[in-house]
Order: structure tokens, then sequence, then C-alpha cells
């Protein structure tokens, strides 16, 4: 058992960058680039399935708020739920197509299945933006500047090299 509590972190951090996955494994990466820069700031390894959250505090009513995502089978991303205490307001509604709304322990949950080729989000300054995957947050702050303007997307991977 201590081997395994040791060796998890680290199967982890391969995980996350793409050492554990074969040739077909991961056919699609999710990228966030920054605009401005015009450049890459994270490439992970994702497939059809997978599911990432974004993670932030509400501008208004300061209250957490994660929307979930997951990969399409041809690469979209589609947010299938958004939960947030409160009104919400600015977020998914009842308006959208198919949505459904529950309500759990005084969180608002919206389920829905909206499709999304890319998203583009400006990193709060306060709003603590964080990305979510595979149970491993990372802080949009520490990659990106507050402010910054930031395009998420799911693309297919290349070959391997």
């Amino acid at each position: 058992m201590k081997i395994f509590k040791l060796l998890f972190p680290i199967l982890i951090v391969f995980h996350l960058s793409g050492f554990c996955f074969g040739e077909n494994e991961a056919p699609f990466s999710l990228r966030v680039e920054s605009l401005e820069k015009r450049k890459v700031l994270l490439d992970l390894p994702v497939q059809p399935g997978d599911r990432f959250s974004i993670h932030f505090i509400h501008s208004s009513d300061k209250t957490p708020i994660q929307d979930i995502f997951e990969v399409g089978e041809n690469g979209e991303m589609i947010l299938i739920e958004e939960n947030y205490l409160w009104y919400g307001a600015g977020l998914e509604c009842m308006n959208w197509e198919g949505a459904t709304v529950t309500m759990e322990n005084k969180k608002t949950r919206v389920h829905l299945k909206r499709h999304f080729t890319s998203l583009l989000l400006r990193v709060g300054r306060i709003a603590n933006h964080s990305l979510n995957l595979y149970g491993k947050a990372i802080p949009l702050k520490e990659i990106a500047r507050g402010g910054e303007l930031l395009k998420i997307w799911v693309e297919h991977a290349g070959p391997p090299s």
C-alpha cells in the first residue's frame, strides 16, 4: 500500500503528460491557448467520453460555479451540466432546448447537451478560474495573467512522433 501511495502521484503526472497513452488511445488534445500571446499554454490528451470542468466564482453574487464538459465522439466539447448556488444571473437556464433543472442541497443544477467547437474565456482577476481534468485542478491564473483572453478547445491529436 505504501508503494501505491508513492507511485500514484507519479502515474497521474505521466497520465496528464500523455506518457500513459498508446498510439490510438488519445485521439484528441484539450488545448488552452492565449489568443494575445498566440501560444498554446496547455495541451492535454483526452478521449471521447472524458469529462473536464471549469470552476470559478460568480462575479456579482460571489458564489462558486462549476461547468462540466464531456468530449464528444468527434472531438466537440459538450456542456452537460452547470451548477451554482443562488439565482445564477447570466448562466445557463431552461431556455436552452432540452435543458432540465434540479435543485439539490441549495444548489441549482442545469443539465443540458450544448455543443461547442471552442470556448473563449477571459481569465478573471478574482474569479479564480480553474480547469479540472483527471482529478487535477489547474488554476488558470498560474498559466495566464488576469484579464488574458484564452481559447479552450479539443483538437484531433497529430500522428505520433
